[in-house]
């Protein structure tokens, strides 16, 4: 009977040493204020953490941000994030920057409305007007840009694309200025001063898109071949008012 009782005992403190799962974390509000410095200005930010046995570590982490302002200057209306066994840097997360050393998997679905992309190509080029809207999965532009000293209206057609890695591209199709039509190396000139829409050569965590669908509001851009958002189901969307 004595033995029954001292291995229970013993069976007993050795359940209290072993979780049966991670603890709460201390490092969770540092996590926020790491996720915050990328998703900056952020009017909505939600963080979902499933902290694992180490310092720094997690299991899961799940990110909702809306209007948020990536690096680059480049604003999204709403972003989900999903990284699978990720190793935020310790000494990095005490600073409140968002440093990963390793990370499982990832995923990404971003929404940009065109307002937000009219003020960006606007940002890029002082003094440019273009309003742009969609047809048939195309987007269409026309204002007014500055050249040669005036204002001079003009017109575009383009699309979005994707490769597969970390890039978001936008080819003209079509560009006319002043009803006269540019040529292609002018064209490709002025390609290669906006492009990539999107690089994440500066950012903590690579994504690789594979997908972007034009709709009539929005661009979506997402690392799902589908374009679908796995990661949506985790936060209910942000109210998509102004």
């Amino acid at each position: 009977m004595r033995r029954r009782t001292f291995a229970a005992l013993i069976l007993l403190a050795l359940a209290g040493l072993v979780p049966t799962q991670p603890a709460a974390s201390q490092d969770d509000p540092l996590l926020r204020q790491a996720v915050a410095s990328f998703f900056r200005d952020a009017r909505v930010l939600r963080l979902d953490a499933v902290p694992d046995l180490y310092e720094g570590g997690y299991a899961r982490v799940t990110i909702y941000a809306a209007r948020a302002a990536l690096t680059g200057g480049f604003r999204v209306d709403e972003a989900w994030v999903r990284l699978v066994g990720a190793s935020f840097n310790p000494q990095a997360l005490r600073r409140g920057q968002f440093q990963l050393d390793g990370v499982r998997d990832t995923a990404l679905h971003l929404r940009v409305t065109f307002d937000s992309l009219e003020l960006f190509f606007s940002q890029l080029t002082p003094g440019q007007r273009v309003r742009l809207w969609s047809e048939r999965g195309w987007v269409y532009g026309r204002g007014v840009v500055p050249l040669w000293g005036a204002q001079l209206p003009m017109d575009l057609r383009g699309v979005f694309v994707v490769n597969g890695g970390p890039e978001l591209y936008f080819r003209v199709d079509r560009l006319r200025v002043n009803g006269l039509p540019v040529p292609e190396a002018v064209v490709k000139e002025l390609e290669r001063r906006f492009n990539p829409v999107v690089t994440q050569k500066d950012w903590p965590v690579r994504f690789n898109l594979r997908a972007v669908v034009v709709n009539a509001d929005d661009v979506v851009v997402s690392s799902d071949p589908q374009a679908a958002c796995r990661v949506c189901a985790d936060f209910a969307p942000a109210p998509r008012g102004p």
